[in-house]
């Protein structure tokens, strides 16, 4: 998928208003039954039978308009980072939204002090920048002092006490592929495995395709 393309996939979701990984239902509708609900909202993945049903029969609703960000907003939010961003996420920021949108719970807003986030983690390199958020501490980052815009992972569930910097990972792929890959709801977070050696990495694309197979 090309950046133009993810661009422009990205805008679609936005003017439907089907941005994120979680949809919500109408308040009260399709309140029987077993699923997942948010009050008395019933809970969607996006592009799910489940989710396009309840689509086809106007149950889903949609999420608020997305607003674009200023180029001197981006400019000084690199500043505060210390990096240039990556190219891509440049024109998320400048022709999608500013954040709230893709993976996890979305990407991070712009400031970055908006998002009661604490990026501060001191032993990481300084490049890695905190783009999203999966829940249970677990964070995905883009490397914006690589020429491809290289992804990793953080997920410190697993990791030994005495040595939480198992928690950072090298992901597959770079910061369009990972994005291409969640809109094609190819995407899962990132998870530290240790292997039959007792190396810690993360866990392939492959193994979390078969994990989400079996459940």
């Amino acid at each position: 998928m090309t950046e133009d393309e993810v661009i422009r996939k990205l805008q679609d979701l936005a003017v439907a208003g089907e941005y994120l990984d979680t949809m919500l239902g109408i308040p009260g509708a399709q309140s029987a039954g077993g699923g997942i609900f948010f009050g008395n909202q019933r809970m969607y993945e996006r592009g799910s039978a489940e989710f396009l049903d309840a689509r086809a029969a106007g149950l889903i609703q949609r999420l608020p308009p997305l607003i674009p960000v200023r180029r001197e907003a981006v400019e000084a939010a690199e500043r505060e980072f210390g990096y240039p961003f990556p190219a891509l996420l440049r024109r998320l920021y400048l022709e999608v939204g500013n954040g709230g949108f893709g993976p996890g719970y979305g990407l991070f807003r712009l400031p970055f002090g908006d998002n009661n986030e604490r990026f501060e983690w001191s032993s990481l390199p300084a490049s890695l920048l905190p783009l999203c958020h999966w829940g249970c501490a677990i964070y995905s980052f883009v490397d914006c002092a690589s020429a491809e815009a290289d992804m990793w992972g953080w997920d410190p569930n697993p990791a030994p006490h005495d040595d939480i910097g198992k928690a950072l990972f090298r992901e597959q792929g770079t910061f369009r592929e990972w994005l291409g890959k969640w809109l094609e709801r190819r995407l899962w977070q990132p998870t530290l495995v240790q292997d039959d050696n007792g190396e810690w990495r993360g866990a392939t694309d492959e193994e979390k395709a078969a994990w989400m197979a079996e459940m």
